[in-house]
């Protein structure tokens, strides 16, 4: 799964529509990495190979665009200049900053692979067709995603696991489960 700009359905994200991220994460600022405008850029999208140079993206709240004028991988970071910030000090105003790309540039998944704002808002059913509710947020944890479902006042966890995801129907907008059975 890819990570979105928020995965809470309701968000303030300039999308037009609910669940429909017109931004996507790809990665935060941390901070100026030496005098010339280069900064440390924590990846977060599963596309590392898409951040590359001359792609425009937005950064913080505001969206502000930015060129990306060179990037390079230090550690398990990369290095990110922007065109026109070419000092430490205009670069710190961006520390930890959240980095966008817009929705409309993503690339094609395969069949098995989901954008985690493609799942927020679908039904949830069991193999048994026992309605469960509705996906409103996917909480990362390291290990798998969870998906939270929602029915009214009940809130139901169910790892994104292929134990317990049995289908994802795109079209359809279900997700059909196998729940957990604990001893």
């Amino acid at each position: 799964m890819t990570q979105a700009l928020s995965h809470k359905k309701n968000n303030n994200n300039g999308s037009p529509e609910q669940g429909e991220p017109l931004f996507l994460v790809v990665g935060k600022i941390r901070h100026p990495h030496g005098v010339r405008g280069e900064m440390l850029f924590e990846i977060i999208t599963e596309f590392p190979e898409r951040v590359k140079k001359d792609l425009e993206v937005y950064v913080g709240d505001r969206k502000t665009a930015y060129q990306i004028e060179s990037v390079r991988t230090h550690q398990q970071h990369f290095l990110l200049k922007f065109k026109d910030l070419n000092d430490c000090d205009q670069v710190g105003l961006l520390r930890n900053q959240l980095v966008y790309k817009k929705n409309e540039k993503l690339p094609s998944l395969t069949a098995n692979e989901y954008y985690q704002h493609d799942l927020l808002g679908m039904r949830v059913i069991t193999e048994e067709e026992i309605e469960l509710g509705s996906v409103s947020e996917i909480i990362e944890t390291g290990a798998n995603d969870v998906l939270v479902v929602l029915n009214g006042d009940r809130e139901l966890l169910i790892p994104f696991i292929k134990q317990t995801i049995l289908k994802v129907k795109n079209r359809e907008r279900i997700i059909v489960v196998r729940l957990q059975e604990w001893n």
